[in-house]
């Protein structure tokens, strides 16, 4: 069942069993690689981590938006937003301009494997994204256009993006160069509904100074465990490399880069995780890179220091897994069930998807010394 690839099970002692023998072969691991993600934020961010965003006004009553990669600023979050903002004694009912201050991370993001890609979660990573920079429409037979989400205005930059879609339901990523301005419309719309109004309709960067004042910042309750648990169940390549953004800039500070998160994880995998470098390659933080590359004993030390949050994977019949798929990539790796706490490894990298057949395999198997 496997032409290219490689199979591991292991206890926390040794391994025991792995094909083929002594195999210390890199390859492409595709979303196991989020396990790598998910540890790295944990140790550099803290198990108490919250996404934060912060709010200024300046001398000309202009609204200045600093985003920190909260990577959930959805259509809700806004609305609640709203309301806090209008609510502030000093937050006037008109306002001159509204900027978005994208500073903390850099304008020259690209991540590797995601150009191709008309997956909504491998939408553009950025510091102020407005729901995962994607529009979801709803187009009727008779040609109208509408939100949906009822939760989520349809603004005038979403219906012109429904006009070239047929008739159903679509989520789409957001053109490139587009997300600042439907941020900015779906922000004013929210803003509209609470009262406040604007003399600009148009949404432009700027940093923010010392003259400016912090009137709000918003602190989002999702805990890091949950971010890492829908990033996981749903395998969302945008949560995990916000993730990594955010990691690069807490390690080696503003502004963040792509090479700047990258280099963290390897440092977390090398020098914490004590996993040799020729082990492994990382290139970004979901997987979809098809440069990225790991052995099988470096996803096996992974999984060990995953063991205590082995409940934030997905649980098929009693088994905590994470899988990963590319085209001609077929990978899984997770924790057994049974009564020993047995950890198991599968990378495919091959045009035939035996992943599942091969688990069936492991799981219908006593492992001793002897299968080594």
């Amino acid at each position: 069942m496997i032409n290219n690839g490689s199979v591991l099970v292991a206890n926390d002692q040794k391994v025991l069993y792995q094909y083929p023998p002594k195999n210390n072969f890199k390859f492409i691991p595709a979303s196991v690689l989020k396990i790598a993600t998910a540890l790295a934020a944990k140790h550099y961010l803290g198990v108490n981590f919250q996404f934060r965003t912060d709010f200024f006004l300046n001398k000309k009553k202009s609204l200045i938006i600093r985003g920190r990669g909260d990577p959930f600023l959805v259509s809700e979050t806004w609305r609640s937003i709203s309301k806090n903002l209008s609510k502030l004694p000093g937050m006037p009912k008109k306002i001159h301009k509204l900027y978005f201050d994208n500073s903390l991370f850099s304008e020259k993001i690209i991540i590797p494997g995601i150009k191709y890609s008309k997956n909504p979660y491998d939408a553009r990573n950025g510091a102020l994204v407005v729901n995962f920079n994607t529009v979801y429409l709803k187009i009727a037979s008779n040609g109208l256009i509408y939100s949906a989400e009822k939760q989520t205005p349809l603004t005038p930059l979403a219906r012109r993006l429904g006009e070239k879609l047929s008739t159903g339901s679509h989520r789409i990523s957001l053109p490139h160069g587009q997300e600042i301005h439907y941020a900015g419309e779906v922000i004013r719309a929210f803003l509209r509904n609470e009262g406040i109004s604007f003399d600009y309709l148009k949404t432009n960067i700027k940093s923010v100074i010392s003259e400016d004042s912090l009137i709000y910042t918003h602190i989002n309750k999702i805990t890091l465990s949950e971010i890492i648990a829908g990033m996981m169940r749903y395998s969302n390549n945008f949560t995990a490399n916000q993730l990594l953004l955010s990691i690069g800039l807490e390690r080696y500070g503003p502004p963040s880069t792509l090479g700047k998160g990258n280099r963290a994880i390897r440092e977390y995998l090398g020098k914490v995780l004590k996993i040799p470098t020729g082990q492994f390659v990382v290139k970004e933080g979901s997987g979809i890179s098809r440069k990225n590359r790991l052995t099988s004993k470096a996803i096996l030390l992974m999984l060990k220091a995953f063991s205590k949050e082995k409940y934030l994977l997905k649980n098929e019949k009693g088994v905590f897994l994470k899988t990963g798929t590319l085209s001609g990539v077929y990978t899984m790796a997770g924790y057994l069930s049974g009564k020993e706490k047995h950890y198991f490894v599968i990378l495919l990298n091959q045009q035939k998807n035996n992943r599942d057949k091969i688990l069936k395999l492991l799981l219908s198997t006593e492992f001793t010394e002897r299968n080594f």
